[in-house]
């Protein structure tokens, strides 16, 4: 029976987690062919391929290496970067877009056609300050074959209402930060980056019927990065952000189509130091180093840790404490088991 129990639980945590990794990962953007230096990644003479690749969480900038991606072209040769970064993308709020440097494919013969996460590259969690939207995900293993050519211009992928730190408007009631899939400059002539918001328009719904909104100004302008903040004056909550076409363009000076994207709505996940299950269990810290402490056992209890894909990494009969020091950095799941209950926890290892 208990076996039965865990093997469900395993099934519905891969199934979630699997999901939402897979959602993570919006796009990759073929910015430059052979157009940036080789001094950036040590190659000096070298000429280097530009790729941003783009996630909706921000990613752990401890965890990025440039053997975390693969690239693959069209003919089907597997690139790895040779020096990857989170800039100029890399301010507090920001940190969802992975510049690769490489070698990558030529835009018309043999462009590429699929970018693959394949080390532990970790996505970071609300404590970072980074946004609401945050959440530890272990990206390894996750793909997209949505590689936007080197013809085409840049759209939106990212729409986020913030706050607090995060928020650079001097006015207004609401600021709504967006991102591009690469990095944008004004198109129009004799426009600068901080005339765009003229042509920014966020809807608000009002039984179903979706209201424009143009933003008094925008913020975090003027920093070479795919991010804009803009602030509106209305009340009304503004679910989704759209652009005119041939608004802005690419570092390959590519103008836009028509781009628009709805505003993300999320939970916030909330890590504390301590946690009581209902049935009166207390485990800490989380996060954890080498040591799990469990409190207020009943003595019949068994332990089960598993990780983010549901493989089994321990178990055994619950004491008052759960030596880890082999477990490697990332999520885990705690299954306490007191037939015929059972109660799971999300733990860190740090």
């Amino acid at each position: 029976m208990r076996r039965k129990i865990l093997v469900s639980l395993i099934t519905v945590l891969t199934f979630v987690l699997n999901a939402k990794a897979q959602d993570t990962l919006v796009s990759a953007f073929f910015g430059l062919d052979n157009a940036l230096p080789g001094l950036l990644c040590n190659q000096p003479g070298s000429l280097l391929d530009g790729m941003p690749v783009n996630f909706i969480f921000p990613i752990d900038a401890s965890t990025l290496s440039e053997s975390d991606f693969e690239v693959v072209d069209s003919l089907g040769n597997i690139l790895t970067p040779i020096c990857v970064s989170l800039a100029p993308a890399n301010e507090n709020g920001e940190n969802r877009t992975v510049l690769l440097f490489g070698e990558f494919g030529t835009a018309v013969t043999n462009p590429p056609v699929e970018v693959r996460v394949v080390g532990d590259l970790f996505t970071t969690d609300t404590l970072t300050g980074e946004s609401a939207c945050s959440e530890i995900i272990n990206l390894n293993g996750i793909t997209t074959t949505n590689v936007i050519p080197l013809a085409d211009g840049p759209s939106l992928f990212f729409a986020q209402k913030i706050d607090g730190n995060l928020n650079e408007c001097n006015s207004g009631t609401q600021t709504i930060q967006v991102a591009w899939n690469g990095g944008v400059t004004p198109y129009i002539s004799d426009d600068t980056e901080s005339d765009l918001f003229q042509y920014y328009v966020g809807y608000s719904n009002s039984s179903g019927d979706l209201i424009p909104h143009v933003p008094i100004s925008i913020a975090d302008i003027n920093d070479n990065d795919n991010f804009h903040q803009l602030c509106f004056s209305t009340s009304d909550e503004i679910v989704k952000i759209s652009m005119m076409a041939n608004t802005v363009e690419d570092p390959n000076h590519d103008p836009n189509l028509y781009s628009e994207i709805d505003v993300n709505s999320c939970s916030p996940l909330t890590i504390i130091e301590e946690n009581i299950f209902e049935k009166g269990y207390k485990i800490y810290p989380n996060p954890f180093s080498d040591e799990i402490f469990l409190e207020n056992l009943v003595g019949n209890e068994y332990f089960i840790i598993n990780d983010f894909l549901g493989r089994n990494i321990m178990e055994g009969k619950c004491s008052g404490t759960i030596k880890t020091p082999e477990i490697n950095t990332g999520i885990y799941y705690l299954t306490i088991l007191n037939n015929p209950n059972q109660t799971t926890f999300k733990l860190i290892k740090r």
